[in-house]
């Protein structure tokens, strides 16, 4: 592989060595954008609980912390 590397052009050899950082970086930020959207819906869990907690209904709760009436149900039965 060395050797076919040694035979490509300067700006080739460039785009081949930058190929796995590419995918380092893409994979990172994918990783690091189902993290955000993770905790936002841990967050919306835990306000779900407050408003339960407090007595709204469960339609206003869905309302407001986008999670299902399914989701919110469960919560209840924790």
């Amino acid at each position: 592989m060395m050797e076919q590397m040694e035979n490509l052009p300067e700006e080739e050899k460039d785009m081949v060595l930058q190929l796995p950082n590419s995918y380092f970086e893409r994979g990172l930020e994918k990783g690091k954008q189902e993290g955000i959207e993770e905790g936002i819906k841990k967050r919306n869990q835990e306000i779900a609980l407050e408003l339960i907690a407090i007595g709204m209904p469960i339609n206003q709760i869905a309302e407001i912390t986008k999670l299902s009436k399914e989701e919110i149900k469960k919560l209840t039965k924790k």
